[in-house]
């Protein structure tokens, strides 16, 4: 791959990486703060349910409704990610399965252990488009040992595992 497309790639990934960054983070932040919050949260809105909007409300009743584990887990997973992201901005492939695996998890848990109207098929549906990025990107800068690497051969970017 000539250093051009190289770069190109390269700063493809960073900016993706990036944004993932940021929306991970965020996720992350949320979830914890939740999953801490919660049983505070509920025993306020249990011993003043008028406080709270009623379009409010419904929207904490629906919070509530999820375990405290579920917000942990997701915080965690979230966590994984980032370090996954690192890792991918290193150009280290363990960075991708840290990444995938924690993301797919995250598309799983609403599934297995919450009531349907929890799923949402765009996030699945963005979740899967990152990975396919990622995979895309880093397979055409050789982390993969693919076609960016001078036929496979190990330049050192394929990193420490």
């Amino acid at each position: 791959m000539d250093e051009q497309k190289y770069s190109v790639n390269l700063k493809s990934l960073h900016t993706l990486l990036v944004l993932s960054f940021v929306v991970s983070g965020i996720y992350f932040l949320s979830e914890l703060v939740s999953g801490l919050t919660l049983p505070m949260v509920a025993e306020y809105y249990n011993s003043h349910p008028d406080a709270v909007p009623d379009q409010w409300g419904i929207l904490l009743e629906r919070s509530l409704s999820v375990p405290q584990w579920y917000y942990l887990l997701s915080a965690l997973l979230d966590a994984t990610s980032i370090v996954g992201l690192v890792m991918m901005w290193r150009l280290r492939k363990n960075g991708f399965h840290y990444y995938t695996l924690s993301k797919l998890l995250l598309m799983l848990m609403p599934v297995l252990f919450l009531d349907r109207s929890f799923i949402g098929i765009g996030n699945i549906m963005i979740g899967i488009l990152f990975i396919a990025l990622y995979f895309y990107l880093l397979r055409t800068l050789g982390v993969f040992g693919a076609e960016g690497n001078n036929n496979g051969a190990d330049t050192g970017n394929d990193m420490q595992q």
